[in-house]
């Protein structure tokens, strides 16, 4: 009967919600890892057209790009043993140089740190030898240039890096290269959560490489999507997309005015009627005109004519529309992109020679140095494991050699006067005047007039029995 009524009436709230839950169970209990087919993911924003159309067309992506990068550049990479007993100040130093913006006084503190928990290993050290000469096509500078204006440009960076495939060192890297990011995707593994199961190499057919052979350097990207197109980095670009238009267009419109303006306005008498004889005079007017004003001997000449005379204008120059004043602002806005003041760029309207100084700082604190940091923990990451313990080594960059961020040297002296905690081979090492054998360089010295607090608390019974003392010795200065 039942059944009968289930076909005539359909199934019960009671029945579908029973349907419901078997379905979900099943579901739940069958989820685990899903696997997709593999399959390369592309970027919505192509990263050939940020290369071309941003990098290479495009005159004030080009300059700030290529600044950025080759300031980073210039910062060069060592590698470091990490000593026994300097763990939590290699700890403190990590955290310090993490920061989004560092100051005078922090990049003091860490080169103290970095002092105490690292030491500089050989020029001979695998690693070392590595960082020094990438591949024998570049040296250091020009691949860190390269690997930094691909981050900046698509977001994405790859570095890869060719192994020994045999012998007493087979996996560890004899060279690294940097691969053009326009032309490499990312393969997704169809797990959850998606990761990155290899790459895709396209620039000369289809070229499968694993993860261990490639440091991707890359920007968030919280674009979150179902194919894990978010693996891959935020290009700048893919933001300012419409900033980029803007100064495409700023550009275009400049160019089409100077090449295509044709003439500014037009004379015109109005005591001429436009006769076909009188248009047969303007001919003759037109060169009187020009020999009476072109050249240097008119210059401030007052002319004379007949009859009431006007002007009406053709065309509005560049400073009329006001293309360059959209430019100056369209440039800061693209700065912004790459945390770069654009006062270092020559757009010096609002910039002395007295705060040039703080821009560039500021173009090293805010932009530089977070990308030097970055590819430093992605060699620590992906580089220093195929060498041994990771552990034990650390390849860091060097801070030292930026003149805008080393502080004056008597203003140095005077912090490490008034840091008495620090040790005088210390202080030496962070002025660059290396260490001494004497073992009292390493001891900290206290200056005098310092006491501990408990000294300092004295008791009324105790000062009663000091004023005693002084008595029975004739010195009691309050009689």
């Amino acid at each position: 009967m039942a059944n009968i009524l289930t076909r005539l009436l359909g199934p019960s709230q009671k029945d579908l919600a029973e349907m419901a839950n078997s379905y979900m169970q099943q579901w739940l209990n069958n989820r685990g890892p899903v696997f997709t087919p593999v399959m390369p993911i592309y970027p919505k924003v192509g990263q050939k057209e940020a290369v071309q159309k941003g990098y290479c067309d495009n005159t004030d992506i080009f300059s700030i790009v290529s600044r950025k990068a080759r300031m980073a550049a210039g910062i060069p990479f060592y590698v470091y043993k990490v000593k026994k007993e300097g763990k939590k100040a290699f700890r403190e130093y990590k955290a310090l140089m993490s920061g989004e913006k560092m100051t005078m006084e922090s990049l003091a503190m860490a080169n103290v740190l970095k002092i105490k928990a690292m030491e500089e290993v050989e020029d001979t050290n695998g690693i070392s030898q590595l960082l020094q000469r990438p591949n024998k096509d570049q040296s250091q500078t020009e691949f860190l240039e390269q690997v930094y204006g691909f981050l900046e440009i698509t977001g994405n960076s790859y570095i890869w890096k060719e192994k020994l495939s045999m012998g007493a060192n087979e996996g560890k890297p004899i060279s690294m290269h940097s691969v053009a990011s326009q032309y490499m995707t990312v393969v997704p593994d169809g797990t959850f959560p998606v990761s990155v199961l290899g790459y895709m190499y396209f620039l000369w057919g289809e070229m499968g490489l694993q993860k261990s052979e490639i440091i991707h350097m890359k920007y968030p990207n919280y674009d979150y999507q179902p194919d894990g197109s978010h693996l891959m980095g935020l290009s700048p670009l893919q933001a300012g997309h419409k900033t980029m238009a803007r100064s495409d267009s700023e550009e275009d419109s400049a160019t089409a005015q100077f090449q295509h303006g044709g003439p500014a306005g037009m004379f015109y008498n109005e005591s001429m009627a436009p006769t076909e004889q009188n248009m047969s005079l303007v001919g003759g007017l037109k060169k009187k005109w020009e020999a009476e004003t072109w050249g240097n001997k008119n210059r401030g000449k007052i002319l004379f004519s007949p009859g009431k005379v006007g002007y009406v204008q053709a065309g509005l120059s560049p400073v009329d529309l006001q293309i360059l004043e959209s430019g100056k602002w369209t440039f800061h806005r693209l700065c912004n992109l790459w945390h770069m003041p654009a006062a270092i760029f020559n757009e010096t309207e609002h910039a002395t020679m007295s705060n040039m100084e703080q821009f560039y700082k500021a173009a090293y604190t805010d932009g530089v140095i977070p990308l030097v940091i970055k590819l430093r923990d992605a060699l620590n990451a992906s580089l220093l494991p195929d060498f041994g313990d990771p552990g034990e080594y650390f390849i860091d960059a060097d801070f030292s050699n930026i003149p805008v961020l080393q502080q004056d040297m008597k203003t140095l002296t005077e912090w490490m006067t008034n840091s008495w905690w620090i040790t005088p081979n210390e202080k030496r090492e962070a002025q660059k005047f290396g260490r001494l054998p004497d073992p009292n360089m390493d001891k900290v010295w206290m200056p005098t007039g310092l006491d501990m607090m408990d000294n300092m608390s004295a008791t009324p019974d105790q000062i009663d029995q000091d004023v005693i003392d002084l008595a029975k010795s004739g010195l009691n200065p309050y009689k």
